[in-house]
């Protein structure tokens, strides 16, 4: 029983639902993957439902110089976090096939992929609470060339 448990108590850290920060999502299997947690943020953008006037996530780019790997992390904020609803992160690679999360989450959205050697644009989209329209930010310049 006990290691039912812990392995319980294992699955609620990595999953979506439970992050409460960024360096949860990054670490989290469900999120960027990188279990040594370290990153540099390279852009970054808040997500604002423009209609209620209230910000609804932040949107990261970030690198992990380790694996050489670019991850985007939309993680809910304020008022949307821990409501589920649509939330999405797309990483471009120049070149390569996108690639992206997308879902019901209550707290993020994370994709990371190889990106040495190649240049990136992000985009990042939330659902207003409530149901409403899909707000969401990006680059669409390439950029963060490495």
């Amino acid at each position: 029983m006990a290691l039912g448990l812990a392995l319980a108590s294992i699955m609620f850290v990595a999953s979506p639902a439970s992050a409460h920060d960024l360096g949860s999502a990054v670490v989290s299997e469900e999120g960027c993957g990188w279990p040594n947690g370290q990153y540099s943020v390279l852009d970054w953008a808040d997500i604002a439902d423009e209609r209620n006037n209230i910000t609804l996530a932040t949107a990261y780019l970030l690198w992990n110089g380790q694996y050489q790997e670019n991850c985007v992390v939309t993680r809910k904020v304020g008022q949307a976090h821990g409501v589920t609803g649509f939330t999405e992160a797309i990483l471009e690679r120049e070149g390569r096939n996108p690639v992206s999360d997308s879902g019901a989450y209550a707290h993020y959205a994370a994709v990371s992929a190889n990106a040495a050697g190649t240049c990136v644009r992000w985009w990042a989209s939330v659902q207003t609470l409530g149901g409403g329209p899909i707000w969401g930010t990006g680059r669409s310049r390439w950029d963060n060339c490495g």
